[in-house]
């Protein structure tokens, strides 16, 4: 089985490789479990930071080509105006994120699906463009019965309405790379408790080498390494090109105290192999990738 990087089983495992990416699944999964206690209630709101999942050959030519093709799949130097988010900050064609529209589960479990869990999927690889499902499948469906996908069409300043163009290009490419959260009061809706948070991998180790174009912009932090992977632990024994920030760069958990009751509490992230499958358009049982976000008590 595929995984970009294998460090222990605390590690980095994941399916986003750009040779197998048209065969993989996707999926995003929330969970707020702190609403099943009396006076442990608290409101989960995540927002996403989008950015392009791949590197290429040449991460300084200001085009994008997709190695397992290959051709180029953005020209972002000759038309920088349609990129405003992934290339036009910078001028650097990896490395820019652009947020999406937050996700709210309230914590309350019923219904269940929406408020204290939340499944994200689709047939795209980065789910930006509407909540497109499998054919064939009811709405509301079984993996996103709340038609819920990240919307850049309209990111808070300073950051601009993702094109059309975009849009296409990171649903082909996209991943999300980290999350801002806020922990509420059910009740005044106050912040506890805010941070980041991105997974766990292991950057120093051989799977990854440092693309030399640092990540910009990064809320928080400013700049970071950026690293590629280098050798996929699968039978080709070759590289996913997958993209993820330096060790460090956020935190992967974190706990707080909730300073109205003491309550203590946990948020977490961990990507790894899973998945459910779909008929369509490749043939079941291929698996793919989980990015697991919860918030519970510790």
């Amino acid at each position: 089985m595929t995984t970009n990087s294998y460090t222990g089983e605390e590690g980095y495992k994941s399916f986003w490789d750009i040779y197998n990416r048209q065969y993989r699944e996707m999926w995003y999964y929330y969970a707020n479990s702190t609403g099943g206690t009396p006076g442990t209630h608290l409101v989960f709101e995540v927002t996403p930071y989008i950015g392009l999942a791949y590197s290429d050959n040449d991460v300084t030519d200001g085009r994008f080509e997709d190695e397992s093709i290959p051709q180029m799949q953005g020209d972002f130097i000759n038309s920088p105006s349609q990129y405003p988010n992934i290339y036009q900050p910078t001028g650097n064609e990896i490395g820019n994120f652009v947020p999406a529209r937050s996700i709210t589960l309230s914590g309350i479990a019923t219904p269940n699906w929406g408020n204290a869990e939340l499944k994200v999927f689709s047939l795209d690889h980065c789910h930006v463009i509407g909540a497109n499902i499998p054919p064939n499948t009811p709405v509301p469906n079984f993996y996103n019965p709340n038609l819920v996908f990240f919307d850049i069409s309209s990111p808070p300043a300073p950051y601009q309405p993702s094109t059309t163009m975009e849009q296409d290009f990171l649903s082909k490419y996209g991943k999300v790379f980290f999350y801002y959260w806020e922990a509420k009061d059910p009740v005044t809706f106050n912040v506890i408790e805010s941070g980041y948070i991105t997974p766990y991998c292991d950057t120093g180790a051989a799977d990854w080498a440092d693309t030399t174009l640092p990540a910009s912009n990064l809320p928080g932090v400013g700049t970071a390494k950026l690293f590629t992977n280098i050798n996929c632990l699968d039978s080709s024994g070759g590289r996913s090109y997958e993209l993820v920030l330096e060790d460090g760069t956020y935190p992967s958990e974190t706990t707080f105290t909730n300073p109205l009751n003491g309550e203590r509490y946990k948020v977490s992230i961990e990507t790894f192999r899973g998945g459910y499958s779909y008929p369509y358009p490749t043939p079941p049982g291929m698996g793919g990738t989980v990015s697991t976000l919860k918030l519970e008590l510790y």
